[in-house]
């Protein structure tokens, strides 16, 4: 069995972490937190074409915020809480509060909120999904009862009676909304589906070294 170190509190991130578990079932995964937990903090897209973006057997039990037959949309912030919940349970280690001091080559340093302040972990494999996007559109976000949701904008509409909207720039003043957000990406009609693919990509890319490379002794 080797170690496989996941940096890196995005949707992505989590979601490479389940795709080399389905891959490989005994790699020993660790996920590197700084928030003090998963999903529940911020809000971005939930948007989406067909449920669930992801396999099933990956997401845990979203309570009052499932999607039904005609849902187009998941709060994003619950949907990251289940995947990651469903990821401890099969097994990743998920340290929390947790931030990266060094990367060195077969060893990444940290210091955490657990009982040992500053730790380290040695790996055989990593990935790192820190980096925040840059040059990309900044869109402006909101959240409403969907019997208020103004027409023409690029929305989403949840189980739970809301719908989120999204536009590039500025909202517009006068909405009854529920919660603002922000968000920086290309299209938040895909933004969920692209960053579940791309953790999927690079784990099945990360699955294929880990096969054919041989054990760090």
């Amino acid at each position: 069995m080797t170690t496989t170190v996941v940096l890196g509190d995005t949707l992505t991130a989590i979601c490479s972490a389940h795709s080399i578990l389905d891959k490989l079932p005994q790699e020993n995964i660790h996920l590197v937190v700084e928030k003090a937990e998963m999903g529940l903090i911020g809000e971005g897209p939930g948007l989406y074409e067909e449920w669930p973006p992801c396999p099933p057997h990956w997401i845990s039990d979203l309570a009052s915020q499932a999607p039904t037959d005609d849902s187009t949309a998941v709060r994003r912030s619950w949907f990251e809480k289940s995947v990651g919940t469903e990821l401890s349970r099969r097994g990743c280690v998920i340290h929390l509060r947790t931030r990266v001091t060094l990367v060195e080559e077969g060893q990444v340093h940290f210091v955490g909120a657990g009982p040992l302040g500053a730790a380290s972990i040695d790996y055989d494999s990593l990935l790192d999904f820190r980096a925040q996007p840059e040059g990309e559109v900044e869109w402006s976000g909101a959240v409403c009862r969907t019997a208020d949701a103004p027409p023409g904008e690029i929305r989403g509409d949840r189980s739970d009676g809301t719908t989120e909207i999204w536009k590039p720039g500025i909202m517009k003043a006068g909405g009854i909304w529920l919660q603002e957000m922000t968000w920086v990406g290309e299209d938040p009609r895909t933004a969920l589906t692209r960053d579940i693919e791309h953790g999927i990509s690079e784990a099945c890319a990360l699955a294929d070294t880990i096969i054919q490379k041989p054990t760090r002794q």
